[in-house]
């Protein structure tokens, strides 16, 4: 007996049909798209990018098309089975379709394929709901504009030095940020605080929080033996009665670091004496050395060592 259609199951069966999508999009294209497209390269897709919760209301056709230029493009369609027009139509368009792409994203930087989205609808009143994504927003041309172009680019690698050091507090953050990783660090801290002492004067009256936050952000980037050379720098550049506060941040850090290694040491060491104690009970059972090994991770070696 054949399954039972709803509207939108019976929509996509038909237009599964690569005869009836290709009708279907003669005849609901744009002509400016048309004119791009080959119609007769139309393959309908099996992967569906509807979510399990929302599959009662909405069901999607996604068909792959040849461009005239042999590039691929996908036409998007949601069916709308609803009765009466839903207000977050374009928005969940927007989300499937960049379900779509992601599935098209690669490591290669190739480009994405264009999607054309189309809406079915059969209600019984006027389809009233906004149509794009901008209609959805407060203020839909700020949205287009801030959204629907480029995003803003904060390029530190491209801006001039100087234009950095204009900047009070800000200039200090991305001074640093961008010369971490094209200089040396002591380097990086001698022209640091030489060029920002006035900046630096600032930071004093916070109590130093960019020097205690730059040195935790550089400390992996310098070698242990040049943590003397760093202490020199920064006390030739800081006022005496602040070195010793800013040196015991340095001193601070080692501490930590060595009260993490010591508690990772320890859990390593109680895991291998509880891993021992485990074995040494399974060999008088009479286990076999292989399920030991398996349930413990202790080596052959070591397990018969424990004989």
């Amino acid at each position: 007996m054949p399954e039972r259609l709803k509207h939108d199951g019976l929509v996509k069966k038909i237009l599964s049909d690569p005869i009836a999508a290709q009708e279907f999009l003669d005849h609901y294209l744009p002509e400016s798209c048309k004119s791009l497209l080959d119609l007769n390269t139309i393959k309908v897709e099996k992967e569906s990018y509807v979510e399990d919760n929302l599959k009662q209301k909405f069901s999607d056709l996604v068909c792959s098309i040849k461009m005239k230029n042999s590039q691929k493009a996908f036409i998007y369609t949601l069916i709308e089975a609803e009765v009466s027009p839903k207000y977050w139509t374009a928005f969940k368009l927007w989300k499937y379709m960049f379900l779509l792409l992601e599935r098209h994203k690669t490591k290669d930087k190739s480009k994405l394929p264009p999607i054309i989205p189309i809406v079915v609808y059969h209600g019984n009143q006027p389809f009233s709901v906004p149509r794009n994504l901008w209609e959805l927003f407060s203020h839909p041309a700020l949205a287009k504009e801030f959204m629907g172009g480029d995003y803003q680019l904060v390029d530190l690698y491209a801006m001039p030095d100087d234009q950095i050091k204009k900047k009070e507090h800000l200039g200090m953050l991305e001074y640093f940020m961008k010369y971490v990783h094209m200089r040396d660090i002591l380097k990086l801290w001698s022209e640091f605080l030489e060029s920002f002492k006035s900046s630096i004067l600032l930071d004093k009256e916070k109590g130093y929080i960019y020097i205690r936050n730059f040195l935790w952000y550089t400390d992996r980037k310098l070698p242990e033996n040049k943590y003397p050379d760093l202490e020199k720098i920064i006390r030739g550049h800081l006022p005496q009665e602040d070195q010793e506060d800013i040196m015991r941040t340095i001193a601070q850090k080692y501490r930590d670091e060595g009260i993490q290694i010591g508690q990772e040491k320890g859990k390593l060491e109680g895991e291998k004496e509880k891993a021992i104690s485990i074995a040494k009970a399974m060999i008088v059972k009479g286990y076999p050395i292989e399920d030991i090994m398996l349930l413990t991770g202790l080596s052959h070696a070591h397990i018969q060592s424990l004989l």
